[in-house]
């Protein structure tokens, strides 16, 4: 799969190689190939912190609240680990629709300063003197709410290629987005820092096994966030790969083509959706 999405990437698309056709052209610069790949890369990189977002204190949950609540039983858990899905199905459509106004590097840098923040309050859980389980509850659902970036990643993704590249595109998002799920590899590491770890008096904050991996992945939200700032650029094109104009799209030139709307299968995007759906929770239910 990642052989195929090199091989489509090598070259800037061209129309039809006969001599003399009206189409024997270059549709698209180099330098905007160039940067348009550059920006499909760096939200490959977003979709892969998002799940990473999920995953890499699932399984110091348990023993996490336990420790900083001794109230908290297995229903609670339960509750701590749906606020995320709960918080990115209540996201998801707040910034698709933005994305449909605005560019796009708005929502994908507020979503990712959410979980950035979201994380933070993880890491501080253990200082109120009570009700220490609601504040991880929240900040577990602010990460999900920060993780309902997905769908500007994917809409984003779609729009920037060309038929010929969508499916290794859109393929391997979907393995970057899988690859997330290691984040208990991540974890398994910062558990050498032990249970104990140390403590930053100056700002009362803990490093352990427990919050380095949350600490981890607010750092790796900064690193995204400079990511997107400085290398994402707004790009459209239709299936040929000409670069079209769009509300999203920062330089409009007169060479660009406005593609035509059709009409959307409504059947077809909610059976995937359930489909979607009934994956997910399996997943959640046995990582549970």
């Amino acid at each position: 799969m990642a052989s195929l999405g090199i091989q489509a990437e090598q070259e800037p698309l061209i129309g039809d190689r006969t001599p003399g056709s009206r189409e024997w052209e270059i549709i698209e610069t180099e330098e905007h190939y160039k940067s348009r790949w550059r920006s499909i890369r760096i939200l490959y990189l977003t979709m892969f912190l998002s799940s990473v977002g999920f995953s890499i204190v699932i399984m110091s949950i348990w023993p996490y609240l336990q420790k900083i609540d001794q109230t908290a039983d297995a229903s609670f858990l339960g509750w701590v680990i749906a606020s995320f899905s709960l918080g990115q199905m209540v996201a998801s459509p707040i910034f698709g629709l933005w994305s449909n106004y605005r560019p796009r590097k708005e929502p994908l840098i507020v979503s990712i300063l959410i979980s950035v923040a979201a994380n933070c309050l993880y890491a501080y859980v253990h200082v109120p003197a009570s009700h220490n389980k609601y504040y991880m509850l929240v900040a577990r659902g602010l990460v999900g709410f920060g993780s309902g970036n997905v769908a500007v990643v994917r809409s984003y993704i779609a729009g920037a290629t060309s038929l010929q590249e969508r499916t290794n595109s859109m393929a391997n998002t979907s393995a970057c987005q899988a690859l997330g799920i290691l984040g208990p590899v991540f974890q398994t590491c910062f558990a050498l820092i032990g249970e104990k770890g140390m403590t930053w008096e100056t700002i009362k904050l803990q490093i352990n096994m427990y919050t380095a991996p949350v600490l981890f992945g607010a750092f790796l939200g900064v690193l995204n966030i400079l990511l997107i700032l400085t290398i994402l650029r707004e790009h459209h094109v239709d299936d040929s790969g000409r670069q079209c104009k769009n509300i999203n799209f920062e330089e409009a030139s007169a060479d660009e083509v406005q593609v035509p709307q059709g009409n959307v299968d409504q059947v077809a995007v909610v059976t995937t959706n359930v489909l979607f759906f009934v994956v997910l929770f399996i997943f959640a239910l046995f990582e549970t």
